[in-house]
């Protein structure tokens, strides 16, 4: 296109077409037609005749008259085809930013989740980074005043990802708006839209905060720009009042391949030996072969011998979800569920005695970088170091005496209620109730009773006669545990509150139970062993084993599980630590209060390494964890259309602005032109006099007679 041409071809180009099939149909049809009507239109001559007798001579002549006539310039005729064009125009459905304004609130919703660091629009700027762009351009079409605007109304900028984050409130300054816009960071996150809409439609509603009311008739207009990979976007809904334009952001056949999960496990034999599992995930249509490389604290120990090949993608667009409308499928026919191609990868065991952090990338670039890329957080071998306070039954002590440990202390409750206020002492405590005090100090315990240390349990009495109605069999504590034959003679009776855990349940009260309150985590079983036949079964070792177990890997595992932005991270400490530098993915550093004997942080935004270091009296201590980008931001096809409750938004392309219909301006042209060329057609036929004749009067003739 050459340049003086763009100007004026720019606002041709930047119209929408609905329906432009009918249109042109239409067009196509009728505009030779009335072409056809004027070739066949006779012409006659004006005449001007002395007698009546003469008007069947004219009357033959006309007859005589040839039916093709040269066309020959009429204004009818430029009316009526004006009138054809304008009609098939307005069928066309045609939709174009204006820039209207009407005065009332906006909010500008943008997405900054993971799959907006995609760089497939232009290769070189991210989704997100052109998504600002253009929502900058839309504040300066919101306030750029003009014939067709109002006073400018009220705009909001909001970003969100797992959560949503007010950039800007309500203001009419334009400055404010496009800094406010300016401020929002690409995240690691996935893509929740239901706090950003909840956010919008406080602020919106709520129009005197003094008054606490609320004016639900006035819904504000909503511009979201994003991919439309929303995971809860079915779950909301438009409400009365409200609008949403929604501008796609990526291509709808973008394809990205990218590890979705990773995961290590030591040798129960040889602990200093770890293995490494990854599953590659392919939302493209074809197959892709690549590389993987293994590193440990940055340096590298491993590559895959061979190229791994990730199968295609199959099923319905990549593009689609539950919550997104598939493409190109016909009314009343069902869409192929999609579904990525994925391949798992075993790296052969490789020998780290020591703790540090994990990663495997793919040997390869792609549009999105940030999936190409997964770790995870592994310990130094370590034993447990186990403390038995109170009068605990010859069975459960044999128990625990058996289990590779550090070190196994039996302690009474005069000297655990000493040495037990340090958190870092013992990994587990196995004891009586009566043996612990009503608080109880940070660890974590089994109690073989109930305990009036946690709240929540609600104890209220005693059930006698039990038997086991159902049971978690899937959680780690009954892993190997049968729990067929088990009765209970007698037991407390618990209504634990809803945070609790229950896992083995009796007729009428829970048997066994997990509690967490802050640094306290607790393996409950509301019976003393003795008080059943469990002591004499072999599912009962097992337990205790695998509750000592899995209440020492419990904040320091061996090898973490992974974790995902959004998170919060915790670490336990020592009981006099006040507080603890955190080290962020970037490099930077924040200083956090240590509360009860434990670190948090959250929640979490970008993926990579998270190093939490503090001091206690056996000096510097350390604990990394890995973070990955969230779970399912690897499908990055974006989406032209959103199905929002039980409405379908389509989506706008890459406008700046919100679309506006142009049929109702082209009807009302239409209109227009009806009415003029009724007016013209009615002028030409009107009685008058032919210019410079006289009357004539006949014989016999009373009056003279004139051309009609």
């Amino acid at each position: 296109m050459s340049e003086p041409l763009a100007p004026v071809l720019a606002p041709i180009l930047a119209v929408v077409w609905m329906t432009p099939l009918i249109g042109a149909a239409v067009a196509a049809v009728l505009v030779p037609l009335l072409i056809a009507l004027y070739f066949l239109k006779l012409r006659r001559r004006a005449t001007a005749v002395p007698s009546t007798l003469l008007w069947k001579r004219s009357v033959e002549d006309v007859r005589a008259n040839t039916p093709f006539q040269r066309l020959r310039p009429s204004i009818l005729l430029f009316l009526q085809l004006g009138l054809l064009a304008f009609v098939a125009f307005a069928l066309m459905q045609p939709r174009m930013d204006l820039g209207l304004s009407s005065g009332g609130r906006s909010v500008i919703i943008i997405d900054a989740s993971a799959s907006m660091s995609a760089t497939d629009l232009d290769g070189k700027k991210s989704r997100l980074a052109i998504a600002k762009e253009q929502a900058k351009e839309r504040i300066d079409q919101l306030f750029a005043g003009g014939l067709f605007s109002s006073i400018p109304g009220e705009t909001m900028v909001i970003s969100f990802s797992d959560t949503a984050k007010i950039m800007q409130p309500f203001t009419r300054s334009s400055g404010d708006l496009k800094r406010a816009v300016d401020r929002i960071e690409q995240t690691d996150g996935g893509s929740r839209i239901g706090d950003a809409l909840s956010l919008a439609r406080a602020f919106a509603t709520v129009v005197n905060p003094e008054a606490q009311g609320a004016t639900a008739s006035e819904g504000a207009t909503l511009e979201l720009w994003s991919d439309g990979q929303i995971s809860d976007v079915s779950a909301e809904a438009i409400r009365p009042g409200e609008t949403i334009s929604y501008h796609v952001c990526g291509r709808a056949d973008a394809a990205n391949l990218g590890i979705e999960g990773i995961a290590a496990e030591r040798s129960a034999t040889e602990p200093g030996v770890i293995q490494v599992f990854v599953t590659v995930r392919n939302d493209g249509p074809e197959a892709i072969e690549t590389d993987l490389e293994l590193s440990i604290d940055g340096a590298r120990r491993s590559v895959t011998p061979k190229p791994v090949k990730v199968p295609a993608a199959g099923g319905g667009p990549a593009g689609g979800s539950g919550a997104i409308a598939s493409r190109g499928t016909a009314a009343g026919t069902a869409a192929v569920p999609y579904k990525p191609g994925y391949e798992r990868v075993t790296f052969p065991p490789i020998i780290q005695p020591r703790a540090g952090v994990i990663s495997v990338a793919l040997v390869r670039s792609d549009v999105m970088v940030a999936d190409n890329r997964a770790e995870i957080a592994v310990s130094a071998p370590r034993r447990l170091r186990i403390a038995v306070v109170g009068a605990v039954d010859f069975a459960a002590k044999n128990v625990v005496s058996a289990i590779p440990a550090e070190k196994v202390e039996f302690l009474t409750p005069a000297e655990f209620a000493t040495r037990g206020v340090k958190s870092d002492e013992f990994d587990v405590v196995v004891a009586t109730p009566a043996a612990l005090p009503e608080v109880l100090p940070p660890g974590r315990y089994l109690v073989l009773g109930v305990p009036v240390g946690i709240d929540g349990l609600n104890a209220y009495g005693t059930k006698e006669k039990l038997s086991v109605r159902s049971q978690r069999s899937e959680h780690p504590l009954l892993h190997a545990v049968n729990l067929d034959d088990l009765f209970v003679a007698k037991a407390t009776a618990i209504a634990p509150a809803s945070d609790i855990e229950s896992i083995v349940e009796g007729p009428d009260v829970p048997l066994v139970v997990v509690a967490r309150r802050g640094p306290v985590a607790a393996v409950i079983i509301t019976f003393e062993p003795l008080d059943s036949n469990w002591p004499f079964q072999r599912g009962f070792v097992t337990f205790i084993a695998n509750a000592v177990e899995w209440l020492g890997a419990l904040d320091q595992a061996a090898v973490q599980e992974e974790h995902h932005p959004g998170e919060t991270l915790s670490v336990r400490t020592a009981a006099g630590v006040k507080e603890a530098t955190l080290t962020l993915p970037d490099g930077s550093t924040q200083t956090l209060q240590a509360r009860e004997g434990s670190v948090t942080f959250g929640p979490l935004v970008s993926a990579g390494t998270y190093q939490f270091r503090w001091a206690d009296d056996r000096g510097e201590q350390r604990r990394m964890f890995a973070v990955n980008t969230a779970e399912g931001e690897g499908r990055i096809a974006a989406a032209d259309q959103l199905s929002i409750g039980t409405q379908v938004v389509q989506g706008t392309g890459s406008e700046g602005g919100s679309l506006s219909d142009l049929w109702p301006y082209a009807l009302t042209a239409a209109l227009i032109l009806l009415v003029l060329e009724w007016w013209a057609y009615h002028r030409k036929n009107w009685i008058r006099p032919v210019r410079g004749a006289k009357p004539v009067r006949p014989l016999g003739a009373a009056a003279p007679i004139i051309r009609p």
